[in-house]
């Protein structure tokens, strides 16, 4: 039996032209629904892709308009804080130039000198605290790169640097006379030999059956144990003269011979000289070896440390009392005389950066002679 294919060709015609109709509507429809001429590369291959060109230039200018605005910000910032530092140095000047006259007195020039240091310390707050987004535009040497355009290589730089009192060279400006400082070894307390009476010596020395004498009236010592000299006038006791070792009351100074009889010695003790005052005084008490060697002052320099007097004589010839000090090489610690007149060096307790607590020491010193810093030594 034969097969027959029919063929409504006329029917095809239409069904094909319908679908070309139904794409080409779709396209309208697409184009004025998006608004746009090409929606895909379908549309047009090139157009798309110059399009795409078009559009990621402008994303990125867009971008470049916002970056620049922050470095507007940055740099607005950056002029604030200046200006404020540029306020503090002309305050700083006119006080310079008002310390330069020669009608102040050391108390005006310790005034002026007070507000300077404010001054200074304000420079280095703003300095050290302006910041803009996290950036600290101040505290340090930076370079900010700023992206202006939408292609590489299309940056502004942005030099920063670091300003403070330290890099404007004024971190040592003092316009105060520097004191003349006085640190006297504390040795107040005066030797009295009242006590060591003819019959006195007599009972002191071994032996003796006459009264004896204190010979110059001088007493000797080696830092450590005290000497004097006596002389017996009788024959009998002739053979007894020389050094007899006494006692001596630290507190009082009176000067005793021993409870018990001793021997005098002929020569002159080794290492002995003639002192007038209570030796030793001046040896710090191991507590503040202690707080000497807390500190990092090695073991065998807190053991040469004094306890010193200070003084400061200011350009006009005023002396003012500086209390106490102890005295290791060069450097002098602030201390303080208790009321059991024991001797403590002053200290403060500050957290380094690790969280842990130290305790410093106040030094001595400054441009001045009179100013305290805290030592500590790692």
């Amino acid at each position: 039996m034969a097969q027959v294919i029919n063929t409504n060709s006329l029917s095809l015609l239409t069904q094909n032209n319908l679908n070309k109709s139904q794409s080409a509507l779709g396209t309208a429809i697409e184009r004025l629904s998006s608004g746009l001429r090409i929606n895909s590369a379908k549309d047009d291959a090139a157009g798309q892709a110059i399009a795409n060109r078009f559009t990621a230039n402008i994303k990125g200018l867009t971008q470049a308009s916002r970056n620049a605005n922050d470095g507007i910000s940055i740099a607005q910032t950056t002029e604030g804080a200046l200006n404020e530092i540029n306020n503090n140095l002309q305050r700083v000047r006119e006080l310079a130039v008002q310390s330069a006259n020669s009608t102040n007195s050391q108390s005006d020039l310790d005034s002026i000198q007070a507000e300077i240091t404010q001054r200074l310390n304000e420079i280095d707050r703003v300095s050290g605290q302006t910041q803009f987004n996290g950036v600290k535009v101040l505290a340090q040497d930076n370079t900010l790169t700023i992206q202006v355009g939408a292609n590489d290589g299309e940056t502004i730089d942005i030099d920063l640097k670091q300003i403070n009192s330290q890099t404007l060279g004024l971190d040592s400006l003092n316009v105060q006379k520097a004191y003349d400082v006085q640190a006297t070894v504390e040795n107040s307390v005066k030797l009295d030999t009242s006590a060591l009476t003819a019959d006195a010596i007599k009972g002191g020395v071994t032996g003796a059956t006459t009264a004896g004498a204190l010979k110059d009236g001088k007493v000797y010592s080696n830092g450590t144990d005290y000497y004097v000299e006596v002389s017996f006038a009788d024959a009998t006791d002739s053979g007894k003269n020389g050094f007899l070792k006494v006692d001596v009351n630290t507190t009082t100074g009176a000067v005793t011979v021993p409870a018990a009889a001793a021997n005098t010695v002929a020569a002159k003790p080794a290492g002995v000289a003639e002192v007038t005052e209570v030796q030793g005084l001046n040896t710090p008490s191991s507590a503040v070896q202690d707080q000497l060697t807390a500190a990092g002052v090695s073991a065998a320099d807190a053991a040469k440390s004094e306890v010193v007097k200070m003084s400061y004589t200011d350009k006009n010839g005023k002396t003012i009392d500086g209390g106490f000090g102890v005295k290791v090489g060069d450097d002098i610690y602030a201390a303080t005389k208790n009321k059991d007149g024991s001797i403590s060096i002053n200290a403060t307790e500050y957290t380094d950066k690790d969280g842990n607590t130290k305790t410093a020491l106040n030094q001595l010193g400054g441009v001045d002679g009179k100013n305290r810093s805290c030592y500590y030594r790692r």
